[in-house]
């Protein structure tokens, strides 16, 4: 068995320490195998934010997979903010932003969707380049029929469920065509500050996974909270957790059946407490 943590938004510049040091105990009590961090290590993206997420991460005595949210983009800092947005994130946090993680029982991609400027209204809700579209293609092409295949990025690809806003990343419909087509499990996501499950429709594609705030103080429908997938042989066991001002606590899951010759994901059972 594999165990996957997944977390996302932990906004340092706005985080809550209490809280911080609970997601802290938590991630080395699970002890998972690999931590998954999908984006807005920062609330501003300064230099002194960046130091804080750099020194939380390294505590962390499991591997870390991390991909970077708008909030990484120094929000002040102009010429950084658009000639090179991700320098910081680069320096602080990773040297990479569309990345690859393999192991023993799962192969896991991820990509920056986190841009200064989109060609829509909202730049805080991101893009999909087709460079990123083929280079998820390609690396989920050569993968190990036999693990679990695991997509990341900040923002989600469809509207969650449940959720207080509606943001999709520009390039969904793209980017959940190849998935589908390469037979992906897993997709995990952030940015919304909400944390639910969507199963593929019709029994196919992946299913969607999105993640609360791990950490700030910037709330919306929910507390904060993460996710915990274990990987079996025959199945994925998928639980949403939440703090509760004093502890931390599942309040939904799902199990997935894993059928390796076909890759394909049906739900088992689904709960909610």
């Amino acid at each position: 068995m594999s165990i996957i943590l997944h977390a996302s938004d932990l906004h340092f510049g706005k985080a809550d320490p209490v809280v911080v040091e609970a997601f802290y105990k938590e991630i080395e009590c699970q002890r998972p195998d690999l931590v998954i961090l999908s984006g807005d290590f920062t609330q501003i993206g300064s230099v002194q934010e960046f130091k804080m997420a750099r020194d939380f991460i390294a505590r962390i005595t499991a591997p870390v997979f991390v991909v970077p949210g708008n909030h990484d983009i120094p929000r002040y800092d102009y010429g950084q903010r658009f000639f090179d947005p991700m320098h910081r994130y680069r320096k602080y946090i990773s040297p990479m932003q569309d990345i690859v993680h393999e192991d023993k029982d799962c192969f896991v991609v991820g990509i920056n969707t986190a841009r200064p400027i989109v060609p829509h209204w909202n730049w805080a809700n991101g893009m999909i380049s087709q460079d990123q579209i083929q280079f998820v293609h390609n690396q989920f092409r050569h993968a190990d029929n036999g693990k679990v295949r695991i997509f990341v990025c900040h923002h989600p690809l469809v509207n969650m469920k449940n959720a207080p806003i509606d943001t999709v990343v520009w390039g969904s419909t793209e980017i959940l065509r190849v998935l589908e087509e390469q037979q992906v499990d897993i997709v995990l996501t952030g940015h919304i500050h909400h944390a639910s499950i969507v199963p593929g429709e019709e029994g196919k594609g992946p299913v969607l996974i999105g993640a609360s705030s791990a950490t700030s103080t910037r709330l919306r429908s929910q507390s904060n909270g993460y996710n915990i997938l274990r990987i079996l042989p025959d199945r994925i066991e998928i639980e949403l957790i939440h703090w509760n001002g004093l502890i931390h606590t599942v309040f939904e899951s799902l199990v997935i059946a894993r059928n390796i010759e076909l890759q394909d994901n049906i739900m088992l059972n689904s709960e909610t407490t």
